[in-house]
């Protein structure tokens, strides 16, 4: 119990020129999806996901700790209209920094080495770094503003993507809203104590590489694209304990192979510079996705 209380103190400290007065440490989804027809035939498929993020900090003094902790995501589905399903995925570890400058600054600085693909063999293809950088600015006790900035090298080539956001809660303590652009958009409302209801956006751009995919192509990669509307209903089992449902559907889905040596200059957000790449395969419909997800959160002051 008292470890458990130096962590909370300690993330407290950590967010403490945040208007947000908790910290997900923890949490898990699992995504499925109806069947989806491919564009070329009438196969179909479905999607499974499974992801997690923990977070884990390590004081270092007053001002400073270490950001560890790891993101793990599983998927299956078909990439070819006329093959098996796939299995793949990735493992990031978390290492960073979070410093406090003043009663209004905060700078988190994080190194994101992963694995990211269908582990089938282990090779430097499989093997990706990233970095995020945030700076956050608390305006008053309800309202932050956040800016930064996201670098991976993924297997297209860099991905760059600037990020600006803001986090504000109601003087009444049921609407909060927690933006950070292009990734995510979280806006919800309090019914009771028990209950909010809400919606969100997600984007992501990921890579992941692949091994004997079909069998006239033996390392490839492929592509995740994903930008998902979700309206949901989370519900408080205890204090540190939620459960979210949701219920969305995909914008602009896609999951595209690629040769190893298709290549783009510089990503960009909804860009990509220089891109001559030829898909291999073909995209499956966007549908609906039903999502449930269980939340470890710490609180750091009564709502």
């Amino acid at each position: 119990m008292k470890n458990f209380k130096s962590v909370v103190f300690f993330l407290n400290l950590i967010f403490n020129c945040n208007a947000q007065s908790y910290v997900d440490v923890l949490k898990i989804n699992a995504l499925t999806t109806p069947n989806n027809y491919f564009d070329t035939s009438k196969s179909q498929t479905k999607l499974n996901q499974l992801d997690a993020d923990l977070s884990i900090p390590i004081k270092l003094n007053e001002k400073m700790a270490l950001v560890t902790g790891f993101i793990y995501e599983s998927y299956q589905t078909k990439l070819f209209a006329d093959g098996d399903n796939k299995n793949f995925g990735a493992l990031t570890i978390k290492l960073g920094l979070n410093k406090t400058f003043n009663e209004h600054w905060i700078g988190t600085f994080i190194l994101l080495p992963k694995i990211s693909s269908d582990f089938k063999t282990t090779n430097k293809k499989d093997f990706q770094y990233g970095l995020i950088g945030i700076m956050k600015y608390k305006k008053t006790e309800n309202l932050s503003y956040k800016f930064g900035m996201y670098f991976n090298q993924d297997l297209f080539g860099p991905l760059l993507v600037p990020l600006a956001g803001l986090y504000y809660l109601s003087k009444n303590k049921k609407f909060e809203t927690n933006i950070m652009l292009p990734f995510s958009l979280d806006a919800n409302y309090g019914l009771n104590t028990f209950m909010n209801i809400g919606f969100n956006f997600n984007a992501q751009l990921r890579t992941y590489h692949l091994t004997d995919v079909i069998p006239t192509l033996h390392s490839s990669y492929l592509a995740r694209s994903t930008n998902e509307l979700f309206a949901y209903l989370r519900f408080k089992l205890s204090k540190n304990i939620l459960i979210q449902t949701k219920c969305g559907v995909s914008l602009g889905r896609s999951f595209r192979v690629y040769n190893d040596e298709d290549k783009v200059n510089l990503g960009l957000p909804a860009t990509f510079v220089g891109d001559k790449r030829q898909q291999i395969n073909s995209d499956f419909s966007n549908g609906l996705l039903f999502q449930a997800s269980f939340i470890y959160r710490v609180n750091f002051k009564n709502k």
